[in-house]
């Protein structure tokens, strides 16, 4: 029997997806459109009909794709450490992942978690929440040290991000219930992984998928800063009048006071997910995702030591109308949305074709940076309103042929989108009115040598044009061994229109575009039927951030795509009692950006500094020591320093570590663990990478632990209008630690992002 026989036969590892290197069962057009949708995590098809006996034959002996639909209550089963680990995995990887699924987000982080909490679980991923769990936007999430947005965050495989420079919004999209998994790729990908930050890896979510038998589900959750959820999920089942298409719907409503004084916020999201297949060969899938957000967004975002002694830790706003940190002057107003409809389908017994046409939207409006005198009174209250609004449309494809030799994948990506921005001064002494004195421009003038002179910060509007083209093979070398290499060639515009530029406040009308031709080559070995080694060599990319458009001439900055050449090796071991990974990577930074004050103005100019070597080794680890009852671990050490300098890069954890303990049975399930973020420091802002001599001001924090706890219970009723209950119980920072993380230094003073204190939040859920 060959290794690849033995794999199919083993009962030791049912929730592992079939691999591709089982090709030479999957030649019907029912398995190619299975294959095909593995890399979106997407459910299989219906096999609605007898028609095809080979198909049938092949979708028996073969497990379908797990599917991401939650499951209230479970049933009484054996537990296993690849069914417990909170991040895993898979076989048949070329770069190193971790997968958190539906369990964990639903039993074991707060239900008001957003996608950046709960991925803080996985190794050299680290999280700051100062407003609590979800509760705000995430302050620094980073990834192998690299920040918020330098790696790419998809959704069913659509990148998203703001359009200046691909950060995220992590508590505006999709609240944790609405998620089906979080899958954290730790790397480029291969040449088929698409956006704008390949550079630095990729955090994939993924929907939740209807089930097959209807059920009504509402959810009632309250907890720590007068936080209230209400979440209404149903499904409709398989529809036999639609030939088995299939629903999930849900509505939620989130109230919370925040850890911030003053910091309420306000959130309401709809979400549906329509599946219908036609036939046994093609599928398709509408999905529609929508948020309003208001909160009291802080003056203060982080703070020096000196205002945490005079504020109080947990300082955000306060209600005095006199002050510039007043609640009634600092708030947002936020509405988001995705839309995708997508469709897969065999097209023969070797091609298959995915493909998903999207947009989504963010539209925020800002009253921020309150000022005390305005034109009409020295003791009027003035501010800003912000707006930002953007809206992309795009299109995701992908190709696939697959023989007895190998698949080859080939397709593209497009995305365009408009973004308008402004910020006006404006009165709250005159009601609000556009702060000018009687008589003038609501506008402003520019006078002969182009100065501008008005209520405007800034009005502007920019475009972003990215293309993407990619075809790889995959080749069966042999039985366990497969080798994909792959090319990508990318061209990404920007196109900036600002009568009123930002920070320079002169005109600026200005385009430029950028392409490159990637180069990708992994492989992964299948030693025996529970373990694998593979290997990586990429390169990945970060598309020019939009900031560097805001000095007088942009001809002048030196800017590039920030480039890095990955190199990474790894191995993964998956059994029932044990199951662990572990990598070790070396990355070439190319391309560092950095501003600078022109001597003798307040004008920045950009620069290209040497780049910088990051190496490091991680791990991840589940033990199952039976009754139900699992350990786990994980841990990175990393070493990030600049090429020309020998600096430590900035704001990068030094070491991460996870240790924990879970446990279900018979209902009950509890889990308790620690998660460890590494020291870092911040340097003055004008330091130059490449010279030591330039940082004339080092602040640093240490690493720091905070404990979690989940606990709960459910059962399955028979004979009653509700199927199933479940309660539970979440407290993160179990032991009330009290750190700071830096953000920034300025002068000789550093300035912090304070974590909450404790906090707990309880649950309640029936089926019905």
């Amino acid at each position: 029997m060959s290794i690849l026989s033995r794999r199919r036969a083993s009962a030791s590892l049912p929730a592992l997806r079939p691999i591709s290197r089982g090709i030479r069962q999957w030649r019907t057009p029912l398995g190619l459109a299975m294959l095909a949708g593995l890399c979106l995590s997407l459910p299989a098809f219906a096999d609605d009909n007898d028609a095809d006996a080979a198909a049938a034959k092949a979708n028996a002996a073969l497990k379908a794709p797990k599917q991401l639909e939650e499951v209230e209550v479970k049933a009484t089963t054996g537990g296993s450490a690849i069914t417990q680990a909170p991040t895993q995995a898979d076989l048949t990887i070329t770069q190193p992942q971790s997968i958190i699924g539906l369990d964990w987000i639903s039993n074991h982080v707060s239900p008001t978690a957003d996608y950046a909490t709960i991925a803080a679980i996985a190794p050299n991923v680290t999280n700051v929440s100062p407003a609590g769990p979800g509760l705000g936007e995430s302050k620094q999430m980073t990834l192998r040290g690299f920040n918020d947005n330098q790696y790419n965050v998809t959704y069913d495989g659509i990148p998203f991000g703001d359009t200046n420079d691909f950060s995220h919004h992590t508590s505006s999209y999709f609240p944790a219930k609405m998620l089906g998994q979080v899958l954290i790729d730790r790397g480029p990908g291969n040449a088929s992984t698409i956006g704008e930050a390949t550079f630095g890896g990729t955090v994939a979510l993924s929907s939740k998928d209807p089930t097959d038998t209807f059920s009504f589900i509402p959810t009632q959750s309250f907890g720590s800063y007068s936080t209230s959820l209400t979440h209404l999920e149903v499904n409709s089942g398989k529809l036999d009048d639609l030939g088995g298409g299939k629903f999930i719907a849900s509505a939620q409503y989130m109230d919370t006071d925040t850890a911030k004084t003053n910091g309420d916020m306000s959130r309401k999201t709809g979400y549906i997910k329509y599946v219908q297949p036609i036939g046994a060969s093609t599928e398709l899938t509408f999905l529609s995702n929508y948020n309003y957000i208001r909160f009291n967004n802080p003056n203060l975002s982080s703070l020096t030591l000196q205002q945490i002694d005079q504020l109080g830790r947990n300082f955000g706003l306060n209600e005095d109308r006199t002050s510039v940190n007043c609640a009634c002057y600092n708030y947002q107003t936020k509405q988001t949305d995705l839309e995708y409809l997508g469709v897969r389908s065999a097209l023969s017994d070797h091609w298959s074709l995915d493909n998903k046409v999207y947009t989504y939207a963010y539209d925020n409006t800002s009253h921020e940076s309150p000022y005390v005198g305005t034109k009409a009174s020295p003791t009027n209250m003035g501010g800003y309103v912000k707006i930002n609004n953007y809206r992309a449309w795009g299109d995701t494809l992908q190709v696939v042929y697959a023989d007895d030799h190998g698949q080859f994948r080939t397709g593209g990506w497009y995305e365009y989108t408009n973004n308008n921005r402004s910020s006006i001064a404006i009165d709250y002494g005159r009601d609000g009115a556009v702060d000018v004195k009687p008589g003038a421009s609501t506008f402003g003038t520019f006078n002969s040598k182009g100065v501008y002179s008005g209520p405007y910060k800034y009005t502007m509007k920019d475009q972003l044009h990215t293309g993407q083209l990619y075809a790889e093979y995959q080749w069966y070398a042999t039985d366990g061994l497969s080798i994909t290499p792959g090319v990508k060639y990318f061209n990404v515009s920007r196109d900036i229109q600002a009568p009123i530029n930002q920070t320079t406040k002169t005109p600026l009308y200005y385009s430029q575009s950028w392409d490159k031709t990637l180069g990708y080559l992994t492989a992964n070995y299948l030693l025996r039927e529970d373990w694998s080694i593979y290997g990586t060599v990429a390169q990945g990319f970060l598309t020019p951030n939009l900031n560097q458009f805001y000095v007088p001439d942009p001809t002048l900055n030196n800017t590039k795509p920030t480039q890095t050449m990955n190199y990474q090796f790894g191995t993964v071991y998956k059994t029932d009692r044990f199951n662990a990974d572990a990598d070790v990577y070396f990355i070439n930074y190319k391309n560092y950006q950095f501003s600078t004050t022109v001597p003798g103005t307040t004008e920045a100019v950009y620069y290209l500094a040497r780049g910088a070597y990051i190496k490091g080794i991680e791990g991840q680890a589940t033990y199952y020591v039976g009754g139900g009852a699992s350990v786990f671990a994980n841990g990175s050490l990393q070493d990030a320093y600049f090429k020309g300098s020998n600096l430590d890069m900035p704001n990068v954890p030094e070491r991460t570590a996870a240790i924990g303990v879970l446990y279900e049975q018979n209902g009950f399930f509890a889990s308790l663990y620690d998660k460890y973020s590494g020291g870092q420091k911040a340097y003055n802002s004008s330091f130059n990478p490449d010279v030591a001599s330039s940082v004339t001001s080092t602040i640093g924090t240490g690493g720091y632990w905070q404990a979690a706890m989940s606990v709960g219970y459910g059962q399955n009723l028979t004979g009653s209008v509700i199927k199933s209950y479940k309660i539970r119980l979440q407290v993160d920072n179990l032991f009330d630690a009290h750190n700071l993380v830096i953000n920034s230094v300025s002068g000789n003073v550093g300035s912090y992002y304070v974590l909450p204190g404790r906090s707990w939040f309880a649950s309640v859920s029936l089926a019905l």
